[in-house]
């Protein structure tokens, strides 16, 4: 027994003896004892049933319930039917089985669940593991159970992304950084390219080594699409000639208050950014602006309807010009009036021509009128006295006909030239 007895005390794993009839311990090895807490003398004294915690499971000393595997045969100790075991602690494999086994029903769950597109990447094989998303998202439906390699990856990033894309990841990588995202194009199976934002989270060994990623990539070419929308219309709105004023407020008054104006809006009123941000939009409202126009456009707020005005402004200077304002409202997703934006042009110099126009044609009023009035009298006179020399009679006084005649084209004559002084001159 001593070559038995020098394996079994050596032995790198818990083994012992026992009756297989009293099912009493009879040698427990160096290994047992120091694994299960139990001194030899305890294990001596107790039977088998001490240990067994159900199937496959042993309990220590106090109160540790450990997975096992085991290896038994009978053996004859001594001149007495025994059983020799050997024992194999495999709670951590069985738990890392476990953990596997949970994360690998997490990742199908949330596969599932989401409509990103969920990726595992194992670095150490270079192995990609998909859920449904890069078929039902990105076309890609040839793929072998949802398998890719790292560099089929890499190949479907745009050309213009893929390096500073990359070079990101291995930095994530070899710098051990837990969490690593980015933005880029992703090549279709039609051959397009969707906008993705990718988020990825590391994976470490128990040496602190980057072993794999896991993560979701997201189609977010729609909020690509709308912020460059965004981008092109602030465009649109900061360079504008017009001026452009957004407010907050679902009343005009003091409610209200301006949160935006563009460089024109300040050109025209004179007024600076700092001066109207929070100003209130009656800022540009003085003595002689239309009260009528106001109240309308107050009606139109109230109804949360369009409306366009004319009316007189004042810049900060004080000085009078004249604007055509267009006011619409701005709803939020649920269809709430939040905002108003205002579209303002300086319609001075129309509003000054169209005054000329007017004067004008209050100047041509007055010459009809004086043509249809004072020309007539003095016509008249001349027409009767030219047909009384057309009928002259000898003895007729010739001289005094003549002289009514010369008065009347006299008078004829200072009111054309009348006419003349007052017409107006060609308006441009």
């Amino acid at each position: 027994m001593n070559s038995f007895d020098s394996l079994f005390q050596l032995s790198p794993l818990p083994m012992w003896v026992y009756d297989a009839k009293t099912l009493y311990f009879l040698a427990v090895n160096k290994e047992a004892v120091a694994q299960y807490g139990y001194t030899e003398n305890e294990f001596l004294n107790m039977d088998i049933g001490r240990i067994v915690f159900g199937e496959n499971h042993h309990q220590k000393k106090y109160g540790e319930i450990v997975a096992t595997a085991i290896q038994s045969s009978e053996v004859d100790f001594e001149g007495r039917e025994a059983i020799l075991v050997v024992v194999l602690d495999i709670t951590a494999q069985l738990k890392a089985e476990q953990d596997l086994k949970l994360s690998a029903e997490r990742f199908s769950i949330i596969s599932k669940a989401t409509s990103d597109t969920i990726w595992d990447w194992d670095l150490q094989t270079n192995i990609i593991v998909w859920n449904k998303g890069i078929k039902g998202i990105f076309g890609h439906k040839n793929l072998v159970d949802y398998t890719t390699t790292g560099d089929w990856w890499s190949e479907h990033i745009h050309p213009d992304d893929r390096a500073r894309v990359w070079d990101n990841i291995h930095l994530h990588i070899h710098e051990r950084i837990a969490k690593w995202q980015d933005e880029y194009r992703f090549l279709c199976a039609d051959g397009s390219y969707k906008f993705v934002l990718n988020r990825g989270f590391m994976v470490y060994d128990e040496s602190g080594a980057s072993v794999g990623m896991i993560g979701s990539m997201q189609d977010v070419s729609l909020r690509k699409q709308e912020e460059q929308w965004s981008r092109l219309l602030e465009s649109v709105v900061i360079n504008a000639t017009d001026a452009v004023l957004i407010c907050t407020g679902n009343i005009e008054g003091s409610g209200q208050s301006i949160i935006y104006v563009n460089e024109a809006f300040t050109r025209m009123s004179g007024y600076t950014k700092y001066e109207l941000i929070g100003a209130s939009p009656r800022i540009s409202q003085g003595p002689e602006t239309d009260i009528r126009e106001i109240r309308r456009l107050k009606e139109a707020i109230e109804l949360k309807l369009p409306c366009e005005i004319e009316v007189i402004n004042y810049t900060k200077q004080g000085k009078e010009y004249w604007v055509s304002q267009s006011n619409a409202p701005i709803a939020d997703a649920d269809g709430e009036i939040t905002h108003w934006i205002s579209i303002q042009r300086d319609i001075t110099q129309n509003r000054k021509h169209l005054q000329e126009i007017e004067d004008q044609n209050k100047k041509f009023k007055e010459i009809a009128w004086i043509q249809s009035h004072l020309v007539r009298a003095p016509l008249a006179r001349i027409m009767g006295l030219v047909e009384l020399l057309k009928n002259f009679v000898p003895g007729d006084d010739k001289d005094e006909l003549l002289e009514h005649l010369t008065n009347s084209a006299k008078e004829l004559d200072s009111i054309i030239i009348n006419i003349s002084d007052t017409t107006p001159r060609e308006i441009t």
